[in-house]
């Protein structure tokens, strides 16, 4: 039988006991999150007064640097998640430890620049300067992806924003994906093209706790998509993907990118990731395997081996604590 264990570090303090963890790593939201709920107060040791019971709200401020390992004992042992305290709240003799990744200083970083006929490599490189030069001595600078999407801008207005304000409206105007990845970092592109080359197995009969699956076939999909591109002059370019004869439209907007192969590269990730034959919905595992987003699956269900397959994962939601340990595992597009 697995035990479990798991190292909280909070700025100078280390924790071994907790009531729960929450963890959620998505492609879709700009950055990681940890949610720690502990007893509002511990016994801390002290070279002068010895043993001493302190206050956690007392003593963790916002800002320190978080690390969480989780581990089962001499089987498995990862660390789960890095980044700062963003919120203390006290509340029933329970502390909750709200924390984010490194997008906690990108949030403090502002950005006071308009950009002309740019690329989202150098919008994203700016970013990052911007951020490093203002971060605390012993943080680890954050550095751009070496797979960044090859995106043109004919203009893009971030004056007077900060960090995360920028990275929201690159992700709201142009429907990409931006975030910090599991190395500290930040990635832009599309949805897909966030794969890690790393994978994971689910067998639905073995090593999945439940799930709620459901199998669909691409042809009782009905849908394509029209995405316009919206000059910087206002004049629209339309790009058309998949059968229009087909279902419901998906419309699609980008403000400032006008070059039809690159429309048509987002179109048709987008009709990829929600026309396929296979899963939908999420499943819950154990610890092990290790899946986080970026990854994708293969699912096995020995009931049905047509149904096999491996999926994109868009995100994973990590629950630790007393009632045990288990990972959500949604699926996305079918690779």
């Amino acid at each position: 039988m697995f035990v479990l264990d798991c190292t909280i570090n909070i700025g100078e303090y280390t924790f071994k006991r907790v009531n729960d963890i929450k963890i959620v790593k998505s492609v879709d939201l700009l950055s990681d999150t940890a949610m720690i709920k502990m007893p509002a107060s511990a016994v801390f040791l002290s070279n002068t007064n010895g043993e001493e019971r302190k206050q956690l709200e007392e003593e963790l401020k916002a800002g320190m640097p978080v690390e969480i390992t989780l581990s089962y004992k001499d089987v498995f042992e990862k660390k789960e998640f890095t980044g700062y305290v963003t919120h203390i709240e006290p509340r029933n003799h329970m502390v909750t430890i709200e924390c984010e990744d490194v997008l906690y200083h990108v949030r403090k970083t502002r950005i006071n620049k308009n950009f002309k006929e740019t690329t989202l490599k150098e919008v994203l490189t700016h970013i990052i300067s911007e951020t490093n030069k203002k971060l605390p001595e012993n943080a680890t600078p954050v550095k751009l992806a070496s797979n960044i999407a090859d995106i043109n801008f004919d203009n893009l207005p971030l004056k007077d924003k900060n960090g995360a304000q920028a990275l929201k409206k690159i992700v709201d105007d142009y429907n990409l994906r931006v975030f910090i990845n599991d190395k500290d970092e930040l990635y832009g592109g599309l949805r897909l093209t966030t794969n890690i080359n790393e994978s994971s197995t689910y067998n639905l009969q073995t090593n999945v706790v439940k799930h709620n699956l459901k199998y669909t076939k691409e042809e009782d999909v009905n849908l394509y998509v029209k995405v316009i591109g919206v000059k910087k002059d206002n004049t629209k370019v339309e790009i058309i993907v998949g059968n229009k004869e087909e279902g419901e439209q998906r419309t699609l907007h980008y403000y400032n990118i006008s070059d039809e192969e690159k429309l048509k590269e987002i179109g048709e990730s987008e009709l990829e990731n929600i026309k396929y034959s296979g899963y939908r919905g999420n499943l819950t595992g154990f610890l092990v395997p290790h899946t986080t987003r970026g990854m994708k699956v293969e699912i096995i269900d020995e009931k049905y081996p047509s149904r096999n397959g491996t999926y994109f994962v868009p995100k994973v939601t990590t629950h630790f604590g007393q009632s045990g340990a288990r990972r959500k595992v949604e699926l996305g597009a079918i690779i």
